[in-house]
């Protein structure tokens, strides 16, 4: 009797363990559960979020830190450096993610003012889909997409006027995401006459 007893208490066990699995298994799959980066990793395994641009820049939310995002900073990204021609330049990527900084990675979010000056090998980055295709024998212009993802986030995205000719290509052959500047000086120059921090990605 005994025996038969501790049987059943043993299945009984087993039948609900097995069904709280499936319930939490469920809730993880269900439709609107929100999925979060690095949730299936290890327990230290840092969250990435998105907060204003999508898909580019993940940040870390980190309330608590000592150093905050400021309402009011201004920013100047001088971008020279390139990378494939077949992806979005990894200096964009990072202007994405100054970008998320300042909308959710510290305790609430914060205004902030960014320009970016585009020239050397970042300067073809500012071609048209067409231009790029044409030149570069691709489909398109992979960084298009995130220049016009920064710009309706508030961010100004210009190319250097000199670096364009210097480069061979048409004025005319410039995305209209990407506005241009007599020279990447002028614009560096102007920034921080009103009051913006250098910031290079060389």
């Amino acid at each position: 009797m005994n025996n038969q007893v501790t049987l059943a208490t043993t299945l009984a066990g087993v039948l609900i363990v097995s069904v709280m699995s499936s319930v939490s298994t469920w809730a993880q799959d269900a439709p609107g559960h929100p999925s979060v980066s690095g949730a299936d990793g290890p327990p230290d395994a840092p969250a990435f979020v998105y907060p204003r641009i999508r898909e580019h820049g993940k940040v870390v939310r980190l309330p608590n830190a000592i150093e905050q995002p400021r309402t009011g900073s201004r920013i100047c990204v001088d971008v020279t450096a390139g990378g494939p021609f077949e992806e979005v330049n990894p200096a964009i990527e990072k202007v994405a993610r100054f970008v998320n900084i300042y909308a959710g990675a510290g305790r609430k979010p914060a205004d902030v003012r960014i320009t970016v000056v585009l020239h050397g090998d970042a300067t073809l980055t500012a071609l048209s889909t067409g231009a790029y295709a044409a030149k570069f024998k691709l489909d398109g212009n992979p960084n298009l997409p995130l220049f016009r993802a920064l710009k309706e986030a508030g961010v100004e995205i210009l190319v250097c006027g000199q670096a364009i000719s210097h480069k061979g290509v048409s004025h005319d052959d410039i995305s209209d995401t990407v506005g241009v500047a007599v020279s990447a000086l002028t614009v560096n120059v102007n920034r921080q006459m009103d009051g913006y921090a250098f910031v290079p990605l060389h």
